[in-house]
């Protein structure tokens, strides 16, 4: 996203989702729009979303990494594992928790590629495209770096803008990234879940707006809900929605300890998480590895129920609304912003979503969407999206198991 978000669209966006009348949040700055004034390079695609159980697979085959995808995707560099807790350092192969993955793209796009745009207002209507966010977010990952006129990224702008999977493959490779740019979560094994917290943070921006110390947050928030909402820090939401959802199977993620994140704009290192939510520490909660590799159940102790749900006050950043007011220094390192539900960092980069819709306790979209978020494909053979890794993993869906 953008160093800065602007006010005035930041109220828009607000008032819009606010709106009883109002129509899902779909924007769709493509590069020929008289209102693109960001410069987003790639023009807006037409395209249907893969359905529930699709996007399911996809995600699993994506988690695995480029080894898995080959040339479904682009080139992710190999990330560290390991902070000498006790493991020593070593560099890997890029690989991520599909339970994060799935609830990071339910903020920042609910799981959407493409929709009905309902802004700008040239680009209303028509037929579902490319979701292209005010400052250049493109697709289900609002892969924003590199699609800018005059950047040349080293990966496929028109895939980005036209491909589910590969636009979620790119988007990983900006995870990757805020792994390593980021310090340590316990001893660093990014096949745990909880370990990518800081990179989670990062991932919509270094800056304060997403320290859980902030003091324009509920101190007794709790875990967030997405049938409540309320103001919280972007990765808050993140784990709120890989506990409450419908869409897959779900978790009940550790948090870290306030105390041990401290009052800065990014966390230091940290011990391994056991908190119940972002303001319990009393009850205890075990880590997580990572289910979608066949790797299930939780690692370390504890248990205990979990915090309260309050929705507290919009505050800093509110629902998508960017910086939010006396929320933080706007400093930080760049972050990937939303359509979807957001609560913005500030920062190069930064910026979260402003998506005008809910969700039931379970997950399940309500409110305000009016365009399909999983609409079924067609019947008249594979999307032109399903590249040949991602095929062959649709192929044997008959024989799973539909995930919950």
């Amino acid at each position: 996203m953008s160093p800065t978000r602007p006010l005035a669209a930041a109220a828009s966006l607000a008032l819009l989702a606010t709106s009883a009348g109002a129509a899902a949040y779909c924007p769709s700055y493509t590069a020929s729009s008289p209102s693109n004034d960001h410069g987003c390079a790639i023009e807006a695609v037409p395209g249907t979303n893969p359905t529930v159980d699709e996007w399911n697979v996809i995600f699993d085959l994506v988690a695995q990494g480029p080894s898995a995808w080959g040339g479904d995707g682009p080139t992710v560099s190999d990330i560290g594992q390991g902070c000498g807790k006790p493991e020593p350092y070593q560099s890997v192969p890029a690989r991520f928790p599909c339970e994060l993955l799935k609830a990071i793209t339910r903020v920042e796009s609910g799981w959407r590629q493409f929709c009905v745009p309902t802004l700008p207002a040239d680009q209303v209507g028509g037929e579902s495209r490319t979701i292209i966010s005010f400052d250049c977010g493109y697709g289900i990952g609002q892969v924003t770096s590199g699609m800018h006129v005059g950047e040349n990224p080293d990966f496929d702008r028109e895939r980005v803008a036209s491909d589910p999977f590969y636009n979620l493959a790119t988007s990983t490779r900006i995870l990757a990234a805020k792994w390593k740019a980021t310090n340590c979560v316990g001893d660093n094994q990014p096949k745990v879940v909880e370990h990518w917290y800081a990179a989670t943070w990062a991932y919509n921006g270094l800056a304060y707006v997403n320290n859980p110390n902030n003091p324009n947050y509920d101190t007794n928030r709790g875990v967030w809900k997405p049938s409540v909402g309320g103001a919280a820090p972007y990765q808050e939401k993140v784990y709120g929605f890989m506990e409450f959802n419908s869409q897959w199977q779900t978790i009940e993620p550790a948090y870290p300890n306030p105390g041990d994140i401290g009052g800065g704009s990014s966390p230091p290192a940290l011990p391994d998480p056991d908190c119940a939510s972002p303001t319990d520490c009393v009850n205890k909660r075990p880590t997580h590895v990572t289910a979608c590799n066949g790797d299930g159940g939780g690692s370390g102790s504890g248990g205990g129920g979990a915090g309260g749900s309050g929705a507290g006050g919009e505050g800093a950043g509110g629902e998508g609304a960017g910086d939010g007011s006396g929320a933080g220094d706007g400093s930080g390192a760049g972050g990937e912003g939303g359509a979807g539900w957001g609560g913005g960092a500030s920062g190069e980069g930064g910026g979260g979503g402003a998506g005008a819709f809910a969700a039931d306790d379970d997950g399940a979209v309500r409110g305000f969407v009016s365009c399909q978020c999983h609409a079924t494909g067609t019947s008249e053979g594979p999307p032109g999206w399903l590249g040949l890794a991602t095929f062959a993993a649709l192929a044997s869906l008959g024989a799973r198991r539909r995930r919950r």
